[in-house]
């Protein structure tokens, strides 16, 4: 006999890493809430990653990622919030020595983790340990995930799986107002991020820059350059690749506006990163590119206006600490060619006529 069902049971998830982990979780979170109120779930996050929660209403502890000090004196807040709370579910979904040691001080019926198997330690404090292999799956991580918290003993929907996040209505009139102020309204709008967390999850930016030129040729469209200040470099050299003639305007907004921004594109082209996920979950037609992981196990959920590029090579997925492959890597066997017939094919089937702005 498998565990008795909790009715609007209190969970506590420990998920800090990525804004891109958090957004692809949003599925789970979203059948946990056919489960229980959103006051009864707590969620530890890294600080920064937190608008998905926001945007859903459920309650979350920003990890501060600054300096030793001050990760220490969140560590101690942390554990003093989380000593006056019980959670009939508390699952560790990072399996670091700070979640084991957080998990410690964790009153809870189950204290359950997921991770790989090889990261397990003697005298874990856990009552249930499932392994997961975040490389190769088999599935989707949401599938993995839900999984998880099946096994715990919540008995979560099986079948359709909800990634959308609703957009923040003042986020959203701060990008209209930038669209009129840059002459974009009304126009076909192709947002393009191409940055990535490491050099070889990135597709050439001289490629970001000729499918932009194709974008403006063909399709009439403006292009909107989405990046951080660390990745100037990058976006220069996407602009170095596109005449003068076409309109590409930089947007630097807060996690918020992007996602607002992200409604409102009729196409979204990027990498494996944070915001081709933030843009699968407001909506918009994507188009990634993948290849140190697999878009299997790490893409955006599949839908009628998700599209994935992806060249297995023996090498991958690779375990993120290089790589060796110089001009020959995996993201540069992915051509401008085929990725423009990939979106000829996506105009023809009417994946990017958007049937409503938000």
């Amino acid at each position: 006999m498998g565990p008795t069902p909790v009715s609007s049971p209190r969970i506590g998830i420990y998920r800090t890493r990525y804004l891109g982990d958090l957004v692809l979780f949003v599925p789970v979170l979203h059948k946990l809430l056919e489960q229980t109120k959103p006051e009864n779930l707590f969620i530890v996050v890294n600080e920064g990653t937190e608008f998905p929660l926001k945007q859903l209403g459920v309650p979350f502890f920003p990890f501060d990622r600054g300096t030793f000090f001050r990760k220490m004196r969140s560590l101690e807040k942390l554990k003093s919030i989380l000593r006056k709370q019980f959670f009939d579910f508390w699952i560790d979904m990072t399996l670091s020595d700070r979640s084991r040691h957080v998990t410690r001080s964790v009153r809870a019926n189950v204290r359950a983790a997921c991770g790989n198997p090889q990261d397990r330690r003697e005298r874990e404090p856990y009552d249930l340990f499932v392994p997961v292999d975040y490389n190769r799956g088999p599935g989707h991580v949401v599938d993995l995930w839900e999984q998880v918290f099946r096994e715990a003993g919540l008995l979560l929907s099986v079948g359709e799986k909800n990634a959308s996040i609703p957009v923040d209505p003042e986020a959203f009139a701060s990008v209209e107002s930038f669209l009129v102020e840059k002459e974009l309204s009304g126009r076909p709008l192709l947002a393009i991020h191409p940055g990535g967390r490491h050099w070889f999850k990135r597709w050439p930016p001289d490629r970001f820059g000729l499918l932009a030129l194709w974008w403006h040729q063909v399709k009439g469209g403006a292009v909107i350059l989405v990046s951080t200040p660390q990745e100037n470099t990058l976006a220069d050299s996407v602009r170095s690749a596109v005449p003068p003639e076409v309109k590409v305007s930089s947007f630097r907004g807060t996690v918020p506006e992007l996602h607002a921004l992200f409604s409102r594109a009729d196409l979204f082209v990027g990498n494996d990163s944070g915001p081709l996920h933030l843009a699968r979950s407001a909506g918009a037609p994507v188009l990634g590119f993948f290849g140190s992981t697999l878009p299997a196990v790490w893409g955006p959920l599949k839908g009628p206006s998700t599209r994935m590029l992806y060249h297995p090579m023996p090498c991958s997925p690779c375990d993120h600490t290089g790589c060796t492959m110089g001009e020959r890597n995996c993201l540069r066997q992915i051509t401008v060619e085929e990725s423009i017939d990939l979106i000829r094919n996506m105009d023809r089937d009417g994946s990017l006529r958007r049937k409503e702005r938000v």
